[in-house]
């Protein structure tokens, strides 16, 4: 994890996803979370594994948001919807996807830090359950680097290869097999 005292923020980042928690302007004791992944990355874990139309990285990070608000109400704290907008997208590319930044109030910086914690682990949990059940996080807590080279090693390298085939209809098809 990435501590910035200067901004007043959290960081926990690699090539798979972004978790930032920074401080909210005027707003003491509150902060910003904000998360994101890389749809790239993820393709070599997830492809063909959930079916069409659905993809367990984009439902995995849908579903940490919740994940996050759930995981704080639990602690006393309360979590909204923040008006900022999200700025994860400089600097990552093609493929990045984010969420809607939440707003996390009343915090203190050490419920915060457990917060990014949770959502590192929480995140990449949710992702594996739906594309790889069988594979578990290591126990303990794995810094963004670790996390990144444990991903990695989940991914298949030829992994378009070995999906199973699109469902596709021949041209001049109509929905009910006639042509």
């Amino acid at each position: 994890m990435v501590t910035t005292a200067a901004i007043g923020s959290l960081e926990y980042t690699n090539d798979f996803f972004s978790l930032v928690i920074r401080e909210a302007p005027n707003r003491p004791g509150s902060y910003v979370f904000y998360s994101g992944i890389s749809m790239p990355r993820f393709d070599p874990i997830c492809w063909g594994k959930t079916g069409i139309c659905s993809n367990a990285a984009f439902k995995g990070l849908q579903q940490l948001r919740a994940n996050v608000s759930l995981f704080a109400n639990q602690r006393g704290i309360v979590t909204k919807s923040a008006e900022t907008p999200s700025d994860l997208l400089g600097g990552h590319g093609t493929g990045w996807y984010q969420e809607n930044a939440l707003l996390i109030e009343d915090a203190s910086f050490e419920a915060v830090r457990e917060i990014l914690e949770f959502s590192a682990r929480d995140l990449v949990r949710t992702i594996l359950a739906a594309c790889q059940p069988g594979v578990a996080l290591p126990a303990g807590a794995l810094g963004p680097e670790a996390m990144q080279r444990f991903l990695e090693s989940h991914g298949k390298p030829n992994y378009k290869a070995i999906a199973p085939s699109k469902i596709a209809k021949p041209t001049g098809e109509t929905a009910d097999g006639r042509c």
